[in-house]
């Protein structure tokens, strides 16, 4: 009886620490899909000190420009997410798109009960986001 309990209070807490996209990939995806890829950046950093930047609004861009090799998006999927203190954590994330993925790392910071993104960033390339203890955990 107690390795049953115990198994069942294993498996519980393994989903309850599942990966957890947050409030700003979640909303970007959702842009991103109803409006193209201009709307992704705007939607990930709504309420963020970097809300509205041009120079990082300009990143649009280059999500169109992968857009146009890759395919059309499908979404995304979090791949890990690392908490770093109690108001920090990082998520690495893979954007699916028809023929191809990109993938990405966003920085989360909680305020007022919300998280925002204070940072990101994505590549074509796993290996220039995603650190090795990532990839081969």
């Amino acid at each position: 009886m107690n390795k049953i309990i115990g198994i069942t209070l294993l498996i519980l807490s393994q989903i309850s620490f599942a990966d957890d996209a947050g409030q700003p990939l979640e909303r970007a995806s959702k842009a991103y899909l109803a409006g193209g890829a201009e709307a992704f950046i705007p939607a990930l950093l709504k309420g963020s000190p970097l809300e509205g930047e041009k120079s990082v609004l300009t990143q649009s861009n280059t999500i169109r420009q992968i857009e146009a090799y890759y395919g059309a998006y499908q979404g995304f999927e979090v791949m890990y997410e690392k908490p770093l203190t109690n108001k920090v954590r990082l998520v690495y994330y893979v954007m699916n798109y028809e023929h191809s993925p990109l993938f990405g790392v966003a920085t989360y910071y909680k305020r007022n009960n919300e998280e925002v993104v204070t940072n990101f960033n994505f590549h074509t390339e796993l290996w220039q986001i995603v650190p090795n203890d990532v990839i081969f955990k």
